[in-house]
């Protein structure tokens, strides 16, 4: 009976983690750990990607658009839309650039569309005496303003 009594008290003294059963912890723990920073670090990267992508589509699409208006008359301003026409009177197209369904889309003569801005929240324009005010929030939050010189048509 004895011996019993000293057994039992000899397992309760013991009672605890053993060494490997603690550096097993660790290691799990540290694992755990590298995959969140890791994954913290990758939606960073992808994040930074994103806004770079976004601002070249936006610098393309102020190219283009500068491009196009460089011969072109304001004709209508709406809350959505700006229509414009060619100076030159050989020239008979009229073309509409439109906000819809986060797209700027571009009309030639009220017909077909071509995609100028994609991933867009928000797209205000402020005509001027000087031109066209853009302002535009994008996917990622950031908002872009660029002015665009365009002469008004003759009323």
């Amino acid at each position: 009976m004895g011996t019993q009594t000293r057994l039992k008290t000899v397992r309760k003294s013991q009672a605890g983690f053993t060494l490997f059963e603690a550096v097993l912890a660790l290691t799990v723990n540290t694992f755990v750990l590298l995959l969140v920073m890791g994954g913290l670090e990758v939606i960073r990267t992808a994040q930074t990607q994103m806004e770079r992508t976004q601002d070249a589509e936006w610098h393309l699409f102020l190219i283009q658009l500068e491009h196009e208006w460089e011969d072109e008359l304001l004709v209508q301003k709406t809350s959505t839309a700006i229509r414009t026409k060619s100076q030159n009177p050989a020239d008979t197209a009229a073309y509409t650039y439109e906000f819809r369904t986060n797209k700027l889309l571009r009309y030639k003569n009220g017909s077909g569309y071509h995609p100028m801005l994609m991933h867009v929240k928000v797209l205000k324009y402020e005509v001027t005496n000087e031109g066209v005010t853009i302002q535009a929030t994008l996917s990622d939050n950031r908002t872009r303003r660029a002015h665009i010189l365009l002469s008004k048509a003759p009323a």
